[in-house]
């Protein structure tokens, strides 16, 4: 794995004030009582919330102080808030040094604390501080604990003279730890601290152990949230952030309004690839019309922070594997019709991002699919040959390596068969972000972190659907869902036909300036069921998918399970070392696992997705179920919801594949999904015959 690294804020967080307040009440607490000031822990938490108010007016006005001098300094006013009419009778210099020397100066870490660390670094974490005291006193608190934390490693906020949490004063830290590409943590119970530290850059874990409340309506989300210290280490360890969401974009937290609207004309739910590509169709048939539709997209996390947000990058239509399925079940027209779909998303999708001028690292590139298996190879080129037959249009670019030439033509060791055609490699994240913003630029109103729970028929407007969130509900003529993989948290009938699928996914990176490189995007089929995926990024990075090979077997790690906030155990260390045992050349490149993260895909019952009007719920629409390779399905796909959508158009009437329409045979079928059927093949011993 690539460097890791972790900041902790540390008094408040590492370290609790529980000795402070016991001084306190030791020099002061029955006096305070007297005067009607109680709890001393009170009036304590009030000096300190004062204490940091103070000290960052004073460091953005540009007269930094030292933070343990501000808090000494404010003593006196405090007392005078609290209702003591002459505070230096009160108490005595005496009093509050020995509050600052026995108390402050002498605090202990809290409990969870020491294991909290040491978890981090057995997971490979360098632990880091930042503080806004000075380092002698925060080290001293290390030392008293018997943690080890070198000089090195402990920053101050003394030395840039830039209190938190102006960014600024992040901003160093964040550049020296993310130097190899890499984005570090910053660790704090308080949550000023880091969602300022998260939007400058850091991923953010925020515990509760301080402040109780998060206040995430107040401060956004974090990318990991806990009740204690070694909670929180533990969701860090196991959290899975994607590549592509490193530099979360500026609407990622999007809300167009602080209240949801009361009525929409159309509600989509999803802010994914479906969902985004849904809305920017709608308005583009709209045109320049003064009768745009009121759109609302409701979204239960952030934008595109879903399977698209957390995929391999790859815009790969598949030129036979699936148009030859059709073609055994459903005839020539209907192969042509899949086939031909996806093709038409490399000219479709690239044509978008050249008029839109995206920056989205759109590369056009050829598909390498490698069979490492004979029995493989051997059947791909059967298909070939069949689709050829049948005059298949997609098959005409699909180059064949011919025998014994596999690895030549591939560079990948032990290569049995290689087959090349055109496909594309994208930043998806970047794409649909840009989608997103033009969209609210035209009026969307886009609502992140606002699960739906329910839609019910309205009992206000005839024909409406009231959808329901536990921040209100929205009034709307028409809903569509481009929930994917959760539809059926919202449309139970789509339970065992859309079914959510764990996959993993990696980011690899070579440390030579000179080292080795590949142009093309892979496949790399290791048997029937055990397949990765690549693309070379321009970083000169390496995006890689798969590892069925150590979860494939446990069918609850990864069918039916939507869990995507941690890894599959069996399988994070699978890339280690990837490209050295594959590759040609790579042998001595120094590539090493920077990142791995877990996506939930859609898969579909019947291999296909299911797009149109949903049975017998007139004014809903479904645009879900892409099993793992939506990149080259969706956006047209879309475009046939947006029309039927926007001009009340029938399934049959638009431009889409008949075997993605969505139909009451299709939801009715009892034929078991068929990813189930195909694991159940290799794993599940064949019944006795009787």
């Amino acid at each position: 794995m690539g460097n890791k690294n972790i900041v902790f804020d540390v008094v408040g967080t590492l370290v609790g004030y529980e000795k402070l307040y016991e001084v306190l009440e030791a020099r002061l607490g029955p006096k305070m009582r007297a005067h009607g000031i109680g709890p001393t822990s009170m009036f304590g938490y009030m000096w300190i919330e004062v204490a940091e108010r103070e000290y960052t007016y004073l460091s953005m006005s540009g007269a930094y102080v030292p933070y343990a001098q501000v808090f000494e300094s404010i003593f006196w006013r405090m007392l005078w808030k609290a209702g003591i009419q002459e505070p230096r009778k009160f108490a005595t210099g005496e009093d509050l040094a020995a509050i600052m020397e026995e108390g402050y100066k002498k605090m202990e870490m809290r409990p969870g604390a020491k294991e909290c660390v040491q978890k981090l670094r057995d997971a490979g974490f360098t632990v880091w501080a930042f503080t806004m005291g000075d380092p002698s006193r925060v080290g001293g608190y290390f030392k008293q604990a018997g943690i080890d934390m070198p000089a090195e490693h402990l920053k101050s906020c003394d030395s840039s003279k830039i209190g938190k949490p102006d960014p600024e004063a992040y901003r160093p830290l964040l550049k020296q730890l993310s130097s190899d590409g890499s984005r570090p943590w910053f660790a704090a119970a308080h949550m000023w601290d880091v969602s300022a530290a998260r939007r400058t850059g850091f991923r953010g874990a925020y515990c509760s152990v301080w402040e109780n409340e998060a206040l995430t309506d107040l401060f956004g989300d974090m990318d990991v949230l806990s009740d204690t210290l070694p909670e929180m280490a533990d969701k860090v360890i196991a959290s899975t952030p994607p590549f592509w969401r490193s530099s979360p974009h500026e609407l990622d937290n999007h809300r167009s309004t602080e209240q949801l609207p009361a009525e929409a004309d159309i509600v989509i739910i999803g802010a994914g690839y479906a969902g985004a590509s849904i809305a920017h169709h709608l308005l583009e048939q709209n045109g320049e019309s003064s009768q745009k539709p009121t759109i609302v997209i409701l979204e239960a996390r952030e934008a595109c922070s879903g399977a698209t947000g957390r995929n391999g990058g790859h815009l790969k239509p598949d030129p036979y594997t699936r148009a030859a399925a059709a073609l055994t079940s459903h005839g020539k027209e209907a192969a042509e019709e899949v086939a031909s779909f996806e093709a038409r998303h490399l000219d479709e999708v690239p044509r978008l991002i050249r008029r839109e001028g995206i920056d989205c690292d759109y590369v056009r590139t050829r598909a390498t699919d490698v069979c490492l298996y004979q029995q493989g190879a051997d059947e791909i080129k059967a298909k070939i040959e069949r689709l050829r037959q049948a005059d298949i249009s997609t098959v005409d670019d699909v180059f064949s390596s011919s025998p014994g030439k596999a690895e030549a033509a591939s560079g990948i060791k032990g290569a049995k068969g290689t087959f090349i055609y055109t496909a594309g490699t994208v930043w998806p994240y970047k794409l649909i972000l840009h989608l997103l913003g033009k969209a609210i630029s035209r009026g969307v109103n886009l609502q992140t972190h606002t699960p739906v729970t329910s839609i019910e028929r309205s009992s206000e407007s005839d024909g409406c659907w009231k959808v329901k969130t536990g921040r209100g509900s929205v009034e709307a003529k028409k809903v569509v869902f481009a929930t994917n993989a959760y539809s059926s948290a919202l449309l139970p009938e789509f339970a065992n036909h859309i079914v959510p699928v764990r996959g993993i996914c990696s980011r690899i990176i070579s440390p030579k300036v000179d080292g080795p490189f590949i142009n093309n995007s892979y496949i790399l089929r290791f048997n029937d069921y055990e397949y990765d995926y690549l693309i070379p990024r321009q970083d000169g990075s390496i995006v890689v998918g798969g590892a069925r090979r150590d979860y494939y077997n446990d069918l609850g790690e990864w069918f039916g399970n939507s869990d995507d906030s941690k890894l599959m155990e069996n399988a994070k260390g699978y890339f280690d070392g990837y490209m050295q045992r594959h590759f040609q050349g790579w042998e001595d490149s120094g590539a090493f696992t920077d990142s791995v993260w877990t996506g939930i895909m859609g898969y579909s019952s019947d291999g296909f997705p299911h797009v149109g009007a949903i049975p017998d719920k007139p004014g809903q629409f479904i645009c879900a179920g892409f099993s793992g390779h939506g990149m080259p399905q969706v956006f047209l796909s879309a475009k046939a919801i947006a029309t039927m959508v926007a001009q009340g158009k029938d399934v049959e009437e638009v431009d889409l594949p008949r075997l993605y329409r969505a139909s009451k045979e299709r939801v009715s079928s009892q034929q078991e999904h068929t990813t189930l059927s195909a694991w159940k093949k290799v794993f599940e011993p064949p019944k006795p015959k009787l």
